[in-house]
């Protein structure tokens, strides 16, 4: 408890990177490159949360940030 951390789940679109790994096949199991190239100009998001560890759990610091994809894109978008 009193502890405070950082959660930053986030995922980035890097075009030179996309086509290295594609032309090398790296992941192609994992990644669905077709369905990937509609995401490649979109640079990525990343949701940033400080968390204080507490006695019961935890609790979020600081205001609410979009976290749906509707949310998020309403942000981009305005």
């Amino acid at each position: 408890p009193g502890y405070a951390v950082t959660v930053e789940p986030g995922i980035y679109f890097i075009p030179h990177l996309i086509d290295r790994w594609k032309a090398e096949r790296r992941c192609e199991p994992f990644i669905d490159y077709d369905r990937l190239e509609a995401w490649r100009h979109s640079n990525g998001v990343r949701i940033e949360d400080c968390i204080l560890i507490t006695q019961d759990g935890c609790r979020i610091l600081g205001p609410h940030i979009p976290r749906t994809i509707e949310e998020v894109e309403a942000l981009a978008s305005a």
